[in-house]
């Protein structure tokens, strides 16, 4: 069985132990979380690792790859302002940047509000302490991506703690650790100097965060 199928089932069984579903609001993440993103596709390739931070209040996100996970040749550095619209391609090495346009503004960090809550279940053991974590488990569709999502969240605190996502395009799983609710340097959602006067690239209405991650 592909690994991101493997995932998606492992997560609707969940359903079958967990608590009775209740009508449940959307929950709001925390103003400031950082941490690691693993990301992998079908099959189980390995796209991308490395570290994240996020500020849900002003709607931006940073993203840089760790260069020691893969021997590839070039590693992500994004940075995101979801509210403006506009992806910073950045290469601190080189002192160089690229802005594209992002019209679509959802991703793996916060649930939209038309999300469906499933159910409420125990990562791990339920009576054992320290040995198991509450989640709420959400799906909803995003239909100007053809695609649909299952994401778990922290029950306390709305942490994400995994995303699975599958679109015609391709399958992806989102897995986040180590998430603190405080972000060390708050100017990792600043752009560089250099990307001072650089065109902004028009993209396509359907360019979004999840187009970042091709296997």
């Amino acid at each position: 069985m592909r690994t991101i199928e493997l995932f998606c089932v492992v997560f609707w069984c969940l359903c079958a132990a967990a608590w009775a579903s209740t009508n449940r609001q959307p929950c709001q993440s925390p103003s400031m979380t950082s941490g690691t993103l693993s990301v992998s596709s079908t099959g189980g390739h390995d796209i991308a690792d490395g570290e994240f931070n996020y500020d849900s209040t002003a709607k931006k996100l940073r993203f840089v790859e760790n260069e020691s996970h893969s021997n590839k040749t070039s590693h992500m550095d994004v940075l995101i302002h979801f509210e403006e619209g506009v992806l910073y391609e950045i290469d601190i090495k080189n002192e160089s940047c690229k802005k594209q346009t992002l019209k679509y503004h959802r991703h793996p960090m916060e649930l939209p509000s038309d999300t469906h809550y499933e159910s409420e279940a125990y990562l791990g053991s339920p009576t054992k302490s320290e040995q198991g974590l509450r989640v709420r488990m959400w799906n909803g569709k995003l239909p100007d991506l053809h695609a649909n999502y299952t994401m778990l969240t922290t029950s306390c605190g709305c942490l994400t703690v995994s995303y699975c996502y599958h679109s015609e395009k391709t399958d992806l799983y989102f897995s986040f650790m180590n998430v603190e609710t405080e972000v060390d340097d708050a100017h990792v959602f600043a752009p560089p100097a250099y990307c001072d006067g650089v065109a902004l690239e028009d993209t396509p209405d359907d360019h979004s965060f999840f187009d970042l991650f091709h296997d």
